[in-house]
């Protein structure tokens, strides 16, 4: 469990800052066994000038296809915890990207993440990417069709 907020910087000196509630969810999904399977959700949170700050996640729904080396997050939950949040926080909370672990101590993205990536977020705001490994975090953020990793401050 992590007792401070997560802080991320890109190279542009912009910031993702991970809530500690967030973090110590993410922690909670590693796959730490070998019949440990994959979980994902979206991030949501804020967006502060060029800097983000994420506040909250959806967690894996009894819906979702998941299995030890893949996630498909197939239920409305996921897109029903952004809309609440949204509701709940006056317009200012929404979605910001995406998460999902994977069973390695120092996580890093598959070929198939940046495939999925690249085919299904589109968006003209940056996307962050998290990957949650057994002991640490990847980290990542998309502007159009670059994604660049972010580095622990």
């Amino acid at each position: 469990m992590v007792d401070k907020e997560l802080v991320f910087q890109a190279q542009d000196k912009s910031l993702v800052v991970i809530s500690i509630g967030v973090a110590n969810t993410l922690i909670s999904y590693r796959q730490l066994s070998d019949s440990s399977s994959e979980s994902a959700g979206v991030l949501i949170g804020e967006r502060r000038d060029v800097h983000i700050v994420i506040k909250t996640v959806s967690e894996p729904s009894p819906w979702d296809i998941r299995s030890r080396f893949m996630v498909d997050r197939v239920s409305k939950h996921h897109q029903k915890v952004v809309d609440d949040a949204f509701k709940k926080n006056n317009g200012e909370w929404q979605y910001l990207g995406e998460w999902h672990t994977h069973p390695e101590d120092v996580p890093k993205p598959s070929m198939t993440d940046y495939s999925s990536w690249h085919k299904n977020l589109k968006s003209s705001d940056p996307l962050i990417l998290i990957i949650a490994g057994r002991r640490d975090f990847w980290v990542g953020k998309k502007i159009q069709d670059n994604i660049e990793v972010l580095k622990q401050v």
